[in-house]
């Protein structure tokens, strides 16, 4: 199931530290409102972002935009080590906030994150000049914690060889409208859902919301429902041994063979193959569908 991750805040702000240690990373899909920027130590795997699936090494640094399906997915390692994580989440809008009172300085970067469509992945320089920063972020306390933070997202807007993910968009405050579609179309993305209805739960017209999803998303709402059910897929075939056709009805789709279009269209893959592939650790890279 793709899940719905909450949020809370942490020590009173609209933004959150987590750090974890593992033996291994599980593959759990998920998404949530907020931006997520995650350093992982030590391990070797797979990493899926809205439609992208690639291969992360032992310093990882990925940044995932808000509502944008991810994981990581790692087995234990050959000395038997931990996995080390460091997770950060932080609302936009909480940072344009400080910008609009008070912070100027840090307009820039909120324009910055504003144009990531779906994540950016940062070059393994970039990721080894701010793991030390990151790794040691949650034995900081108070404003030193916070100045860290706002230090590390301002390196992260210089690294010229980062990969953004589904290319860069023009910058735009996010629209409360645009967040409800895209809420209401990860509830319900595995039923027959139409755009009607989608327009109706974010209060707002057909015509706008076509809108929306054009200029803030140089996306549609047919290929944004189609992401969403072809990223739960992927989960499913991962997570389990049912066969394509349970998968496609699972994730919305009552037609096999319309199933096996989108996610060939989605992964370059049939459903088979990258199962196998995912098991053996091999990187599949998505290929999103276009935009209409």
């Amino acid at each position: 199931m793709l899940i719905r991750e909450w949020i809370g805040n942490s020590q009173g702000h609209a933004w959150r530290l987590n750090h974890h240690v593992a033996a291994e990373i599980p593959f759990n899909l998920h998404f949530h409102p907020e931006f997520e920027l995650t350093l992982t130590l030590g391990a070797q795997g797979l990493r899926q972002i809205g439609s992208d699936r690639a291969q992360f090494q032992q310093c990882d640094l990925a940044l995932v935009a808000p509502n944008q399906p991810h994981s990581w997915q790692a087995g234990p390692r050959v000395d038997a080590r931990d996995i080390e994580l460091q997770v950060v989440l932080f609302r936009l809008d909480w940072l344009v906030a400080l910008a609009e009172h008070g912070l100027p300085e840090i307009r820039p970067l909120c324009q910055w994150l504003a144009s990531i469509r779906q994540g950016v992945v940062f070059s393994p320089s970039c990721a080894q000049s701010l793991a030390r920063q990151l790794a040691h972020m949650h034995e900081l306390q108070g404003l030193q914690r916070l100045t860290t933070l706002l230090d590390i997202l301002a390196a992260l807007q210089h690294d010229s060889a980062a990969r953004f993910i589904a290319g860069e968009a023009t910058a735009a405050t996010p629209d409360r409208r645009l967040e409800r579609a895209m809420a209401h179309m990860q509830a319900h993305f595995h039923t027959p859902l139409t755009l009607d209805e989608v327009a109706t739960a974010a209060a707002c017209s057909v015509t706008t919301l076509k809108r929306l999803f054009s200029q803030q998303l140089q996306s549609s709402f047919s290929h944004e429902l189609s992401r969403l059910r072809i990223a739960h897929a992927c989960q499913l075939l991962v997570s389990s041994e049912r066969g394509v056709a349970w998968v496609a009805a699972q994730s919305g789709y009552p037609c096999s063979s319309l199933f096996y279009r989108h996610f060939q269209a989605h992964t370059g893959q049939t459903p088979s193959d990258f199962r196998q592939h995912s098991r053996l650790g091999k990187p599949t890279r998505g290929i999103a569908i276009q935009a209409k």
